[in-house]
């Protein structure tokens, strides 16, 4: 907890910088890559969907592991350390985040796995309703990163001005 405590403002901006870029991630993907997956042609859909799914997963696991281990971190100094006034904050991000891991468990995944025997436009649907939920909920982290960065910059600068 120490190390935790002493390092804050790092975990903070941290998982700052990495809930942003999966905001910005996500909102790309819903309003301008999936869109596209409808016109990409038949012939070519199955090599675009599995170079798609193996791209993005590139880009994607570093900043989101990084997002979910900070928000570990978070979690720890609301509850077992001195940042209290963290808690509603780390559990809206909480629950926003585990909402995201579900639908991506449950409906995305296996969502692109129908895609990658080709493009099918009832699943391309489902994919996307599913995709703006996963948005709005990354957003909810993405704002739960802002406010939590917001207060412990408050904190600290209350901290600075009564010592």
């Amino acid at each position: 907890m120490k190390y935790l405590e002493q390092n804050y403002r790092l975990l903070v901006i941290v998982h700052l910088a990495a809930s942003l870029f999966m905001v910005g991630l996500i909102w790309t993907i819903q309003n301008a890559h999936y869109p596209l997956f409808a016109y990409v042609g038949e012939t070519t859909y199955v090599s675009f969907q599995a170079e798609h799914v193996e791209r993005i997963g590139r880009l994607l696991i570093v900043p989101w592991l990084t997002e979910g281990v900070t928000l570990i971190g978070i979690f720890a100094i609301a509850f077992f350390g001195k940042r209290k006034e963290l808690r509603v904050l780390a559990v809206i991000n909480g629950v926003a985040m585990a909402i995201v891991l579900v639908l991506s468990g449950f409906w995305s995944a296996p969502a692109h796995a129908k895609l990658a025997d080709g493009f099918d436009e009832s699943v391309h649907q489902q994919l996307m309703t599913v995709n703006l939920i996963r948005t709005f909920a990354w957003t909810v982290c993405g704002i739960c990163a802002v406010l939590i960065a917001l207060s412990a910059w408050a904190q600290d600068r209350t901290t600075q001005q009564n010592t």
